[in-house]
Formats: C-alpha cells, structure tokens, sequence
C-alpha cells in the first residue's frame, strides 16, 4: 500500500517516501500524507527545517503509482488528465531538504527539485520520464527545471527525456553535494542542524526574498532586498546575533 513516516528529530521533521516494493512510487493516499506533513512542518514553530527520503536502498521515489492512473480513469480521450498531484512544498516557508539516492524520477524529480535544497548519493539517477510514456513531463518538472540549471541544459534532459547521474547534476547546478550512499543521511543532516541554529525569521525571509527575486525586475529586487534586510535588523533575533557575537557566546534566536 506504502506510506509516508513523518518523524521529528528536535528541529529537524523526518519525511519517509515508504513504499520500496513499487520504488517508493507515490499513490493518492501518499500524497495526501505528504500534504498533511508540509502543513505540519508549515504550522509547528518548534520545526525550523526539513528533509525529504526514500526508504530501502533503491530509490528516493521513482513517481507517481502508474497503476493507480490508470484506475482513476486519467488516460485517453476519455480520461480525465489530470492524475493525482504530488504536493510540492511551495508554501512551506521553511527550508526543505531532498536527500536523493537511486532512482528519482518522473513526479518525484518534480518534487526533489520543488524543495530548496538537494544532496545526492553517488547512485542518483534523476530526471523526466513523460516522453516515454507518450506524455508531457508533469509534477511541474520542465517548469521548474529551465529555472535551475542552464536552458539548453534543461532541453536535453527534457527532450531526449534522459535521467542524469549524481556527478552531472552536480556539474549543472541540480544538486548541491554528492555523498556516498552511506553518508547521505548524515550529510543532508548537517546541513538541517547548520539552518536550525540560524533565526528562523531571517532563514524564512531570506527563502523568500531568493524567491521573489525570480520574478522581479532587477534593481526593484534591490530595494524589495533592502526593505527585507531592514526589517531583519529590527528584530529581537538581530539584536540577539549581534549581542551574541560581541559577547564571544552562541546566539539564542527564538524567531521574534
């Protein structure tokens, strides 16, 4: 059937993609638990930071259940066309982790690379799989992978719908560090417990200037950045940063 786990380690929320005998393939009742877990991750504000995994030792998730769109009647001229979604965390205002082993492709590379930042294992193998399949990549992959890494980049692996390994995502931009299989967990940990010391205020805000700074024209992205920077100056944390540092001690930052 597969599951999602969702578990907290002190600041750090755990997401478990659990269905390693289909490949941590995403079904409905899945996806709604991957909604419901951002919502926690989203409302707790004992949760600063996050990491999405695959259980077993062959796949972070390797997309939607194929078998369950075709039970929901999505294919054809008759079908719907719309298969279930899988959540992306676009509304969660803190940082969400992708630690990414074996096969993550098809939705679940839409939702590794809907998440802020990506570690892989050295046996990663990402990418699109809708031509395949007679079908346009969905899970918001084309439109999220032209914003990543190099345009021509994205057409290739779009268009000859061609998975990538661990080393070349990380040559274009589509991860960050590349660990061993056996360091992966540990790897995207260090950096979860680095973000939690951080002010979640000033983490949430920088995450969202780096968004918006997207889509805005260039020099109004300068003063959007100014007035946010300002704002940060404000706060209890950035008194408390700057106190912390001038006593020679850790900062205590609560978020206000």
């Amino acid at each position: 059937m597969g599951t999602v786990r969702f578990e907290r380690e002190g600041p750090i929320a755990w997401i478990t993609l659990d269905n390693p005998a289909k490949l941590n393939a995403i079904n409905s009742e899945m996806a709604r638990q991957i909604r419901e877990a951002f919502e926690e991750i989203e409302t707790n504000p004992d949760i600063r930071v996050a990491v999405i995994k695959g259980a077993g030792d062959k796949a972070f998730s390797t997309g939607g259940d194929m078998s369950g769109y075709v039970a929901a009647n999505v294919l054809g001229d008759e079908g719907s066309g719309e298969p279930a979604s899988i959540p992306k965390p676009d509304l969660v205002t803190k940082p969400i982790i992708a630690a990414v082993h074996g096969y993550c492709l098809a939705g679940a590379f839409g939702l590794a690379i809907g998440c802020d930042l990506r570690v892989a294992a050295t046996n990663a193998q990402m990418g699109p799989s809708g031509l395949k399949r007679g079908v346009v990549p969905g899970a918001q992959q084309t439109e999220r992978l032209v914003k990543l890494v190099p345009f021509g980049k994205a057409l290739e692996i779009l268009l000859l719908s061609r998975f990538i390994g661990a080393q070349e995502a990380l040559t274009c931009g589509l991860v960050q560090r590349v660990v061993d299989p056996a360091e992966l967990i540990a790897a995207a940990r260090e950096w979860a417990n680095t973000i939690a010391t951080f002010s979640p205020r000033a983490v949430r805000d920088t995450k969202k200037l780096a968004y918006d700074a997207l889509t805005m024209e260039w020099k109004a992205s300068f003063e959007h950045g100014k007035d946010v920077m300002k704002s940060s100056f404000q706060t209890e944390d950035g008194k408390e940063g700057f106190r912390a540092f001038l006593e020679k001690r850790p900062p205590q930052f609560t978020g206000r």
